[in-house]
C-alpha cells in the first residue's frame, strides 16, 4: 500500500525528471534567431521552454505522472497504442453516429452508460467474425494513459481544465470512439474511459463553473477533476494536496531550479 510520503517521493523524482527531460530536448532543437537572445538570452530561453511545457503539459507532466503513482498502486500500464477498425463495420459505425447526436440534443435517448452499454453489445457480432485488420486510430482519437487492473482496462485523456463549449461535443466523441474501438477488437473485456482534468481552477465546483458545464460530456461517468483521478491512480486520498505539496517543497528547495540553470548557463 502507497503511503503519503512515498507518493510524495515518487511525484517529486517524477516532476523533475519530466522537466529537466523536456528542458533538455527543447535546448538541444535549433531555434530560431530572434533580436532578443542580443539582449536577454537566458530569459528568452526560458520564455520558451515554458511555453513549449504549457501547450504539452498531459504527455510532460501529467501523464508520466499517473502512471509513475498508478504502477506503485497495482495498476498495469498498458504501452500498446488502441487501435481503430481499418473499415469500421457499419452497424457499428452508424450506432456511433446516431448517439453522437443524441448526445448532442438536450433530451436525448442516450446517456454515459447507455452508449457503453450500446457499443458493448453491438460489437459482440466480432465473437464470432472477428474483425482482421486494425490501424493506429485516428489523430486526435489517441489514449494518452491506458492503465489495467482486476481485468479491466482504463482510458484515459489529460485536458486543458479551461477548455472552450465545443471541446465538450468532441471529448464525448473521443470516449465513444475509445469504447467501439477497444470491444470491436476486445468484445469480451471491460474497459472504462474517462476526460480527465487535472486540477480545478475555480473557487467552487468544477462543473458548475465551466463552459456550458461541460455538456454533453457527463461528469463522473465520463469526467473526473482533480482527485478523482489522481486518488484512483494512487489508492490514496486526497493526492492532489499531496502534488501541490510537491511542488512547492521543489520551488522552496531549488533543486529543480538549480539544475535547470545549470543547463542555461
Amino acid at each position: 500500500m502507497l503511503t503519503d510520503q512515498q507518493a510524495k517521493e515518487i511525484i517529486t523524482e517524477t516532476v523533475k525528471a519530466s522537466l529537466i527531460s523536456f528542458a533538455r530536448g527543447a535546448l538541444t532543437k535549433k531555434a530560431k534567431f530572434q533580436i532578443l537572445d542580443l539582449i536577454i538570452p537566458k530569459e528568452r530561453k526560458i520564455r520558451s521552454i515554458v511555453g513549449g511545457l504549457e501547450t504539452s503539459l498531459g504527455t510532460t507532466l501529467w501523464e508520466p505522472l499517473a502512471k509513475a503513482l498508478a504502477v506503485e498502486n497495482g495498476f498495469e500500464v498498458i504501452n500498446s497504442k488502441l487501435e481503430s477498425p481499418v473499415n469500421m463495420p457499419s452497424n457499428l459505425s452508424n450506432t456511433l453516429q446516431t448517439m453522437l447526436d443524441e448526445r448532442k440534443r438536450k433530451n436525448g435517448v442516450y446517456n454515459a452508460q447507455s452508449c457503453h452499454s450500446e457499443i458493448k453489445r453491438v460489437c459482440q457480432t466480432f465473437l464470432t467474425r472477428p474483425i482482421d485488420s486494425f490501424e493506429p486510430a485516428p489523430k486526435g482519437f489517441g489514449v494518452d494513459i491506458w492503465l489495467k487492473k482486476d481485468d479491466i482496462n482504463y482510458f484515459f485523456d489529460t485536458k486543458t481544465v479551461q477548455p472552450n463549449i465545443g471541446n465538450y461535443s468532441k471529448f464525448v466523441e473521443q470516449i465513444i470512439n475509445w469504447y467501439a474501438f477497444f470491444y470491436s477488437r476486445y468484445p469480451d473485456q471491460q474497459a472504462q474511459a474517462r476526460i480527465v482534468f487535472p486540477y480545478n481552477p475555480y473557487n467552487g465546483n468544477f462543473w458548475d463553473k465551466t463552459m456550458g458545464k461541460g455538456k454533453p460530456l457527463e461528469r463522473d461517468y465520463e469526467g473526473w477533476v482533480e482527485n478523482q483521478f489522481w486518488n484512483f491512480c494512487s489508492g490514496l486520498d486526497n493526492t492532489f494536496s499531496i502534488i501541490t505539496d510537491s511542488f512547492n517543497e521543489l520551488r522552496e528547495s531549488r533543486a529543480l531550479e538549480n539544475d535547470l540553470n545549470s543547463m542555461l548557463t
